[in-house]
């Protein structure tokens, strides 16, 4: 599996020049970028990418955008890459610089500056393009793709120019399971109201909810797998009672599920008066009542008691988690620690997860969320709420600044990817971030824009801070910065699974490029050479269970033997990579249509010991006293894998 070298074969003797760039390497429309020198590596079931800059274009004529030569990969997705501008840079500790007047050298350049972050889908051909254009170009890599160096050609041409890059997309034997329960926590808080807003909907109408589908589809390819629910947007006040809509909400949860989201987040349901960090008490969103109040508490229980019914009738008791009210501090501990007990006493074992720093919660927090540079600071604490049971995630939002990993137009891609090494190397359960489409202005048009709660002044949030995707003509458009984010999911779960088998090689992979939230390699190369050393160590000998479950439509055993499995690989293999086969899709000759349906494959192996029938045919199983229960599915799964060990 060696790469090449990617250089350009110039057809003929025009003006269109173009280079392969990195997809983690910025572009600016200004400058030319560095050219990619190596092929793509990328696990089964990840996305393999690269960017494409052509300088000297003649801006009347379209670009035509064609791949050929191996066709054993699925088709690629073209993109044309917009750019947008960092009217200011990030501050050194938080927001901009004009916050402080301070100047933070960790950018990677100084503002105003413009830089291509928006993934505009194109079919084969770029009009108008300017006098220089990006692209992008990408393949998905099948789970059941064989590990090879695939080579394939990018044919670029524009009148009687052409120009032939060859790529080497090297696909590699490990692979990464689809995201869900069992992966890495992630979460990107995002606006209804913002949807409907840019795209020209009404509300909860028909069209809203297509589009509501679609960017669910894009938080899924993300490897998000928990979607917030905000109650103001499914209670609606009828004769002075807040009335829970729930057809409305059961249509919400269910398009996230359907998209393959896992987690249900209740979003803060109580805030601060007024918007006043020195409150000691927390007020409802519903009403304005103060929470803890007589009127708060009947409120609040009768908001409960229909939420509740709703959660045990749909069975999402066991996905839900929920929010009190966002970032409590020291001043409001106190009343922050009673609603936890209310909450707790009309949503039993529903855990309460919260953005919080204040040691003062201790008892009424069970998955903490702190800012990565307070867990970083306050390690030893949040060590010892994992040793009690509870989870601790981090999130950043307007900070932090400087040299911390965060997500804002002015830093490296590769801060966004290690947050999914930190996690590995820390043990972080996941990581939340308030901006995935909360747009205040256009954002193709501006990225630094004022607090909301302090307009017109130097309180500014920093670039690309509200949102990392882009409301598109037909639906979500993808930015850079929540592509590489992605990467980093897809990294922490290959690290997972070669830490399982070998930590000592996974530790000294991580060691290479990342040390802490604040220090760690900059230079692209130097985390392609680390991500490649892991790939191949993977390669050598440590690869996730593959797990098979054949079937076919009208089996009307497969859909629950199905959910049996998944449900068992989430406690006991979350590293594995789970199939559903159509037994009636395959060939004749396919030696799988031996088997009867259902049936699940472990590494090839039948789960409950049979042996496939000695002629192919499409047919019921019989299983000896019916379709095993989940437990027996768990149980013969875990002796699999303590077998495998």
């Amino acid at each position: 599996m060696g790469a090449m070298l990617l250089t350009a074969l110039v057809v003929s003797t025009g003006s269109l020049n173009a280079i392969l760039v990195d997809e983690l390497e910025p572009i600016y429309p200004d400058r030319a970028p560095p050219a990619l020198r190596s092929g793509l590596d990328v696990p089964r079931g990840g996305i393999a990418s690269a960017h494409v800059w052509i300088d000297g274009v003649d801006a009347r004529l379209p670009i035509e955008v064609s791949v050929r030569g191996e066709h054993e990969l699925p088709a690629p997705r073209w993109y044309r890459l917009l750019d947008v501008p960092v009217e200011e840079n990030t501050g050194l500790g938080s927001r901009t610089e004009r916050f402080k007047g301070d100047v933070n050298p960790h950018v990677i350049r100084r503002a105003p500056f413009r830089v291509y972050e928006v993934l505009k889908p194109i079919e084969g051909r770029v009009d108008d393009p300017g006098d220089q254009t990006a692209l992008r170009v990408e393949w998905t890599a099948p789970l059941d793709a064989p590990p090879a160096a695939y080579d394939v050609e990018l044919v670029l041409s524009q009148g009687d120019n052409l120009t032939v890059l060859p790529l080497s997309v090297i696909v590699h034997a490990a692979a990464v399971p689809p995201s869900g329960k069992g992966t890495l926590g992630y979460t990107n808080w995002f606006s209804p109201a913002n949807i409907a807003k840019y795209h020209n909907l009404d509300l909860w109408s028909e069209p809203f909810w297509d589009m509501l589908g679609k960017y669910a589809a894009l938080m899924r390819r993300g490897r998000q797998n928990m979607f917030w629910v905000r109650w103001p947007d499914f209670f609606d006040e009828v004769d002075g009672r807040w009335t829970l809509n729930e057809p409305r909400l059961v249509r919400y949860i269910d398009t996230f599920t359907n998209a393959g989201l896992h987690w249900i987040e209740g979003a803060p349901f109580a805030g601060r008066p007024g918007g006043d960090w020195g409150s000691p008490v927390l007020e409802l969103k519903l009403g304005r009542l103060p929470m803890t109040g007589e009127a708060g508490r009947k409120g609040f229980a009768d908001q409960c008691t229909q939420l509740h019914a709703a959660m045990q009738a749909n069975e999402w008791s066991d996905r839900w988690v929920q929010h009190i009210a966002d970032e409590p501090t020291d001043t409001n501990a106190a009343d922050y620690a009673v609603a936890a007990e209310m909450l707790r006493a009309h949503l039993p074992d529903v855990p309460i997860f919260e953005a919080t720093m204040s040691r003062q919660l201790v008892g009424a927090v069970d998955m903490w969320c702190p800012q990565v540079q307070a867990w970083q600071a306050e390690q030893a604490f949040f060590d010892e709420r994992t040793q009690a049971g509870d989870r601790v995630w981090v999130y950043t939002c307007l900070r932090p600044g400087g040299p911390w990993l965060n997500r804002l137009l002015d830093q490296e891609r590769l801060r966004q990817v290690y947050f999914g090494w930190g996690a590995a190397k820390n043990g972080w359960d996941g990581y939340l971030h308030w901006g995935f489409n909360h747009w205040k202005a256009n954002p193709f048009a501006q990225s630094v824009v004022d607090h909301p709660a302090m307009p017109n002044t130097d309180n500014r949030l920093p670039a690309g801070d509200t949102h990392v995707v882009f409301p598109g003509q037909e639906g979500p458009w993808s930015g850079l910065r929540f592509e590489a984010h992605r990467i980093g999911m897809e990294d922490h779960a290959l690290l997972t699974q070669l830490a399982q088998h070998d930590p000592k090689r996974a530790n000294s992979i991580m060691a290479r490029i990342f040390r802490g939230a604040d220090d760690y390699e900059t230079d692209v190369a130097a985390y392609r050479a680390s991500r490649q050393l892991l790939l191949k160590s993977l390669d050598e000998g440590v690869h996730p269970m593959h797990i098979e479950i054949l079937g076919f439509p009208g089996c009307p055993m497969t859909p629950e033997m199905d959910r049996s499995v998944r449900t068992a690989c989430t406690a006991i293999a979350p590293g594995a990579v789970v199939v559903s086969t159509d037994l009636s899709s395959l060939p004749s000759s396919d030696p799988r249509l031996r088997w009867p349906s259902p049936t699940v494959l472990v590494n090839g192996v039948d789960l409950f010991g049979a042996s496939p029938a000695a002629t192919p045919a499409i047919s019921c199983r019989v299983y000896p006293g019916g379709l095993p229960e989940p437990a027996v599915v768990s149980a013969s799964l875990a002796q699999l894998v303590r077998a495998s060990h």
